[in-house]
């Protein structure tokens, strides 16, 4: 039967309630899941009839963790009580895992007695990377299961492990192969694991369940586990982030507190973490990331290309059509000269042999792609083409053998691939771009399918150069005066490396971060970088602001746990950043003056936050 309005579903299997969540395409848990799961709990545990209980799902995947829409929020209130309430359960339950097996949904699966996975199931605890400690008692139960060791691996790391690699470390008691025909989509968890499931729950029925937070597995060799701990420490260092240390603080109370004062430790640790200005950027970073990476339904509606035609051989060109080759698609190189051509070939056959060498690509390969390629003057491009690229370069056509795009450069429609560092893509679009008839829509179509096909992280931006490339330009800009200024290239190294701008990390040696001098080099880079992205947003290359912070962090111009520039424009409150800019144009007009959407933000009371709520 179906129960809750479909979050939840329950059938009774012989003396064995199976109970699914049903909430898709994730299983996000969020409170209406989390209160009826409680519920059907409930029910499971009072009938009589009952006398062991599979926890499954239906769907594509067993729980992707805590909804998106309560990152942040205190979504473990109502997790904490669902998780104990799973452990203290007088009959035993056992996990029945496919797919994916994250955060809260992990927690949810160590809380039982048992756990048998799909030999496809994905395992992680990935709440470090949104500056949060899983706060559920993931902390306490995983050590006292695997160790000091394994558990910290997961928790600092926050990977996925497959499931073979979960069974082997102790976090699933079975792992069941479930061949699949080719094509055949999930549509959850196969009879083979729920039938193993069903078997140990049946099997624990028999007697008495140890709970999980009595399991001492883990805790057997106290001088390893020390030491592994203090290990951890020495490896992060003073300046760790805040959830780092707080989740090597849990594992080490995990061995040293009773379970209950270990779940209240780890209780406390992530509320103080959840607060932390880190915290706080790496969740604005995902929300803008998932945001600014997710593209209009009409613009994914191409089929795979399969051919492709570049106009030109310069810029990024040789890029492109050697990661076009490397993805199966045949390319048509047009150049205005065969002496163009010939060097633009030896260029591709000079980079493929340096793959080869370095063992990235194989002669066989190689050869496979040169057997897709190839290279033909203008009066030569009849063949017809998924998507044309125009570079700056490229030779003049009297008409074109499919929907063009440039590539760089200027036009209504501009894709900036994905190469060099950051491999970020953009396509950027004109406002008066037409867009009445399917035919207006043809290029920007073909671009997206073309990124995917290729991989690319694609941002879809307003006109404009890159919005991660005017980014990294404004801080060139700003590197150059303070040069011009006097300040040292130490200095100015430790200041940038300071903020983590541009990937960079302190150095050892290096001057300290509260150093005066390297403290101003930070801000002056920070007020560059946050006056550049507020103009990008005035004049209209970025759609909202989370599109600029999403491509300042994808690009790595700053790194996640500051959030982007206007993140932290928000932060420092655009009152006191606006005389800030002000004070600094003085000097460097060019680099500081306040754009125009400052003022009429002040001027509203609003916020850029607000900007993206729109």
């Amino acid at each position: 039967m179906a129960g809750e309005g479909r979050l939840i579903a329950e059938e009774l299997r012989g003396a064995v309630a199976v109970i699914s969540l049903a909430r898709p395409p994730v299983n996000g848990l969020d409170r209406s899941l989390l209160q009826a799961l409680m519920l059907a709990l409930a029910r499971a545990e009072a009938a009589a009839e009952v006398r062991a209980i599979v926890l499954a799902d239906e769907g594509a995947q067993f729980c992707g963790g805590l909804d998106a829409r309560e990152l942040g929020q205190p979504g473990d209130a109502v997790l904490a009580p669902v998780v104990a309430r799973i452990e203290r359960l007088a009959k035993p339950v056992v996990a029945v895992l496919h797919g994916n097996v994250l955060g809260g949904g992990l927690e949810l699966a160590l809380a039982c007695q048992a756990r048998v996975a799909e030999e496809g199931a994905r395992l992680g605890l990935p709440e470090i990377a949104l500056g949060l400690l899983p706060a559920a008692g993931a902390t306490q139960r995983l050590p006292r299961l695997v160790g000091a060791p394994v558990a910290l691996q997961m928790l600092m790391q926050g990977k996925a492990l497959n499931a073979v690699e979960a069974l082997a470390m102790g976090r699933v008691d079975a792992v069941v192969e479930t061949p699949k025909a080719p094509g055949q989509a999930a549509s959850g968890v196969s009879a083979p694991c729920l039938a193993r499931g069903l078997a140990l729950a049946e099997t624990l029925a028999e007697g008495p369940c140890m709970r999980s937070l009595e399991r001492r597995e883990g805790l057997r060799d106290p001088v390893a586990y020390n030491s592994a701990v203090s290990e951890a420490r020495r490896r992060l260092g003073a300046a760790a982030l805040p959830e780092l240390q707080a989740a090597v603080d849990c594992v080490e109370a995990a061995l040293l507190l009773p379970p209950e004062q270990g779940l209240a430790f780890e209780a406390a640790q992530s509320a103080d973490a959840a607060e932390s200005p880190e915290a706080a950027g790496l969740r604005h970073a995902f929300t803008a990331e998932r945001r600014a990476l997710a593209l209009p339904a009409n613009f994914l509606a191409g089929s795979d290309p399969a051919r492709l035609t570049i106009l030109g051989t310069k810029g990024a060109v040789p890029d492109v059509a050697l990661q076009a080759l490397g993805a199966g698609l045949s390319v048509r190189l047009v150049g205005a000269e065969r002496d163009v051509l010939s060097s633009a070939l030896q260029e591709f056959a000079a980079r493929q042999e340096a793959m080869v060498a370095e063992g990235r690509l194989s002669a066989a390969a190689r050869e496979a792609d040169w057997a897709r390629l190839s290279a033909v003057l203008p009066t030569e491009t009849d063949a017809p083409a998924d998507l044309v690229l125009v570079s700056p370069d490229a030779p003049r056509l009297t008409r074109l053998p499919g929907p063009d795009v440039a590539l760089g450069g200027k036009g209504p429609v501009v894709l900036y691939p994905a190469v060099g560092a950051g491999a970020l893509a953009q396509l950027a679009v004109a406002p008066g771009a037409k867009t009445a008839v399917a035919a207006d829509l043809a290029p920007r179509i073909a671009a997206v399918a073309l990124a995917r096909r290729l991989g690319w992280r694609l941002i879809l931006q307003g006109p404009g150069a890159a919005l991660d490339q005017r980014l990294r330009q404004a801080l060139s800009r700003a590197i150059t005066a303070l040069e011009a200024s006097g300040t040292t290239r130490d200095v100015i190294r430790a200041g940038i490396a300071g903020q983590g701008l541009l990937g960079q990390r302190p150095e050892p040696g290096a001057l300290p971060f509260d150093d005066p001098r390297v403290a101003e080099v930070a801000a002056f880079c920070l007020a560059a970088l946050i006056a550049e992205a507020l103009r990008l947003l005035d004049e209209g290359s970025a759609k909202a602001p989370f599109q600029v912070d999403a491509a300042a962090v994808l690009a790595r111009v700053m790194p996640r746990v500051k959030g982007g520039p206007l993140f932290q424009a928000d932060q420092i409150g655009l009152m006191a950043l606006r005389a800030d800019l002000r004070r600094r144009a003085g000097g460097e007009p060019q680099l500081f003056a306040p754009p125009d959407v400052i003022d009429r933000l002040i001027a509203d009371g609003r916020t850029l936050a607000d900007l993206n709520r729109r």
